[in-house]
């Protein structure tokens, strides 16, 4: 489990820190730090991050005035150098509230409740019950894996085909294969995975799912093959 988060806070000082911190701890992944809580709102994506860690008293627009600003709020760990805050983060649901200066140790029983937090609501595959959450709008969306047909690439972001719908999200390929049982699902190409026994047509090196034709690169083709007892 990667939990990917962000940092906003105007103590460039305290942000090397924090940053340093997070690098301690295997299953956070810092992606971004803000100096300027105007400009975090303006460049980030939600789709793209799980935690925000959100200093409660910058200029121009403070932690509580940013997250007012948000029209969907993501996992939150308030910053401050000021106590009397506590209680407005934990009205907003913050996993916890950190007093500056904090120390590695307190930092890493923070990412304790972190992680109980993230594995209370499974990031992205739930396999008993054979569904994937996906992330659009910055609400977690669960699809069943049965009503998947194929999956492409588009850019960094990927195209999930479940009957006549489209669902779009912030997922690289790579990371999304990784997560899907091999025995039903296999990528053909570049671009493409597929749902094997959704194939309804082959055709040398043309397959077709739901009346859609999909390319099936060379380096695939013999294990295709193989795993639609066509060879």
């Amino acid at each position: 489990m990667k939990i990917k988060c962000i940092i906003i806070d105007d103590d460039k000082v305290f942000t090397k820190i924090l940053e340093h911190y997070i690098s301690k701890v295997d299953f956070l992944e810092h992606q971004q730090t803000f100096n300027n809580s105007a400009e975090a709102f303006n460049k980030i994506n939600l789709d793209e991050i799980d935690l925000i860690f959100l200093d409660m008293e910058m200029p121009e627009m403070n932690g509580l005035e940013f997250l007012d600003a948000l029209s969907v709020k993501p996992a939150l760990v308030f910053v401050s150098s000021n106590k009397t805050y506590g209680p407005e983060a934990f009205e907003n649901n913050a996993i916890d509230y950190l007093h500056k200066p904090i120390l590695l140790s307190r930092f890493l029983k923070s990412g304790a409740k972190i992680k109980d937090h993230f594995i209370k609501q499974p990031k992205f595959l739930d396999s008993k019950i054979n569904n994937i959450f996906i992330k659009q709008n910055g609400l977690w969306q669960k699809l069943a894996l049965n009503e998947i047909s194929f999956i492409k690439a588009d850019n960094n972001k990927i195209i999930i085909a479940t009957g006549h719908d489209k669902h779009r999200t912030n997922i690289k390929l790579k990371d999304v294969v990784n997560k899907l049982p091999e025995s039903d699902f296999m990528q053909v190409h570049r671009s493409y995975v597929v749902q094997l026994n959704k194939i309804t047509k082959v055709d040398g090196e043309i397959i077709e799912i739901n009346g859609k034709t999909i390319p099936v690169s060379k380096s695939y083709i013999d294990e295709l093959y193989k795993r639609l007892n066509l060879r």
